[in-house]
């Protein structure tokens, strides 16, 4: 009797280990990927000034974000993910302060792009256990 009541106790922890780490995840990424979206926003209102106040500002704070998150995220996710993403983010904050609009738009959309994929490989659906 004694095992099984461990055996559950064990298995109990394991499960909501597992859930704490998917909302974590899940939230930090979110959150992640709406300043993205913000970003793309004063990206497209100032396509001919793209190093401007506000979307330097922006860059900064997410760049910020993403660092005091990041550690936790790479105990918790596959490094190449993180590593790619990480990437993304520190090349977007370059492109913005060297004023190329073009390649700003396409580093942002990039990184929301790649937020929706890693989302999806997050989440504990059927398709993903088999």
């Amino acid at each position: 009797m004694k095992k099984a009541v461990i055996i559950l106790v064990v298995f109990a922890v394991m499960v909501s280990a597992m859930i704490v780490e998917i909302v974590y995840v899940n939230r930090f990424y979110n959150g992640i990927q709406k300043d993205l979206e913000v970003i793309a926003e004063s990206i497209e209102r100032n396509e001919e000034h793209v190093e401007n106040d506000e979307t330097v500002a922006l860059c900064d704070a997410i760049l910020e974000k993403w660092e005091k998150g990041k550690k936790i995220v790479l105990m918790l996710q596959n490094h190449n993910t993180v590593r790619n993403l990480d990437e993304k983010i520190v090349s977007l904050g370059a492109v913005v302060k060297s004023d190329n609009f073009n390649d700003a738009v396409i580093f942002v959309q990039s990184a929301i792009n790649f937020i929706d994929d890693v989302l999806l490989d997050s989440m504990p659906y059927l398709s993903n256990l088999l």
